[in-house]
């Protein structure tokens, strides 16, 4: 069990860290439009840095697999659920990553007719499609799981709070002003299950045939 505790703070960790880093770095435009944010994520001098990026992204995502299978023995009947979520997490945001990369590929392969005859707001759509993929999708789905181990699983009264407040701000990610809640939590959550408690309880309801000899 502990064991299998630390490799799952390990996975969270991995994605708590890759994900804000890449998003951060890769340049991949989103937010308001900006020409001058497009012109430079397709600059030639920054397609590999674009794409290298992208690709510690959806590393950074897998992550999110070791969680999942790592964790939901403590969720007890839930835990199957959790799985689910974190495998659709994982794999909504490789697409995302490999999307914004995908567009500095075409413009190192593409030639001159991709590089100047694609209209900015084109890429722009792209782009930002790719970034909800990437990082709001498994927001999402580690919110709704934030909040079903506060329910489930055992672990202090301040972090149960957290992860719900978490949860609901990983819902609401596409509003972007709420992630930074969600990543602080992802970030506390993974140290927690490294060094925490070493024999987390499964939270279920006691058995009604349980007799007292």
């Amino acid at each position: 069990m502990e064991t299998s505790r630390r490799a799952a703070g390990f996975g969270l960790l991995i994605y708590a860290l890759a994900t804000p880093l890449a998003f951060m770095s890769s340049g991949a435009p989103g937010g308001g439009y900006s020409d001058h944010m497009v012109r430079s994520y397709i600059a030639s001098e920054h397609w590999v840095p674009a794409f290298l990026f992208c690709y510690l992204g959806a590393a950074g995502a897998l992550g999110l697999l070791f969680f999942g299978t790592r964790w939901h023995a403590a969720l007890g009947s839930a835990g199957d659920l959790l799985r689910s979520l974190t495998v659709a997490g994982a794999a909504t945001s490789v697409v995302g990553w490999f999307l914004d990369g995908g567009v500095a590929v075409s413009m190192a392969e593409g030639g001159h007719t991709v590089q100047h005859g694609v209209p900015h707001p084109v890429i722009y759509t792209l782009t930002e499609t790719g970034n909800l993929l990437a990082v709001c999708a498994p927001a999402f789905f580690l919110g709704v799981g934030a909040i079903l181990m506060a329910s489930r699983s055992s672990m202090p009264t301040w972090l149960k709070a957290f992860s719900v407040l978490a949860g609901v701000c990983g819902i609401l990610a596409p509003l972007f002003f709420t992630y930074g809640v969600f990543v602080l939590w992802t970030v506390v959550f993974s140290v927690w299950l490294v060094v925490g408690a070493r024999r987390p309880a499964i939270a279920t309801p006691a058995s009604p045939s349980a007799a007292v000899v």
